[in-house]
């Protein structure tokens, strides 16, 4: 297995939006990816330091009408703001250093963009060191069935926030679901610390 190296000072985080129908895929179609929304997050002080959208013009597939309500992200915008797939990957990858930085998403975010990279030959410009921060949530907390992202939310008191099926809004929100944890876990490992002993030896 092939050794990566990624920063311990930044993480990023990942929501990917893909065209979709209120039912199967109208037949010669896949889905595709139309947007990209990342968070930062500056792991020492646990601050969300910065945002962005990236549209993505589907090449295999059209822009529903229940897509565009799902989303927001209407055809005729994706014709005039979006790039191809491989343009915007070179930019979150020039913009955002995303092949030094661990990566999160909530749910198999990976997958979709492995498919995508595959099926339009593009490179894909994110680490090896990708995690499943809604599954992880399933497990740690004993659900026995998995826990969505406003549900978490919920549950851990972190207010919602954007448009849901927003990529760049659920990016954030889940990085602000991360920082309540790591928060937490970091609040109770010095509250179980053990206090020094002032001239204390070994």
């Amino acid at each position: 297995m092939a050794k990566f190296k990624v920063r311990r000072d930044r993480i990023l985080f990942l929501d990917v939006e893909m065209t979709c129908w209120d039912g199967p895929a109208p037949e010669g179609q896949v889905q595709e990816i139309i947007e990209f929304g990342l968070a930062e997050v500056d792991v020492p002080s646990l601050a969300l330091v910065r945002t962005a959208s990236f549209l993505v013009r589907p090449e295999s597939s059209t822009v529903s009408p229940f897509c565009e309500r799902l989303t927001g992200i209407t055809a005729e915008r994706l014709k005039k703001e979006g790039r191809w797939l491989s343009e915007v990957l070179a930019t979150m990858k020039k913009e955002f250093g995303t092949q030094s930085k661990a990566w999160m998403s909530w749910g198999a975010d990976r997958r979709a963009v492995v498919a995508d990279c595959e099926r339009k030959s593009a490179s894909n410009p994110f680490s090896e060191a990708f995690h499943d921060i809604g599954m992880q949530f399933s497990l740690m907390t004993g659900a026995s069935a998995s826990v969505g992202m406003q549900e978490a939310a919920a549950m851990l008191g972190v207010g919602l926030e954007g448009r849901h099926h927003s990529g760049v809004d659920d990016a954030a929100q889940t990085a602000r679901i991360w920082i309540e944890l790591a928060t937490r876990l970091r609040r109770g490992l010095e509250a179980n610390a053990e206090p020094r002993v002032p001239g204390g030896g070994m």
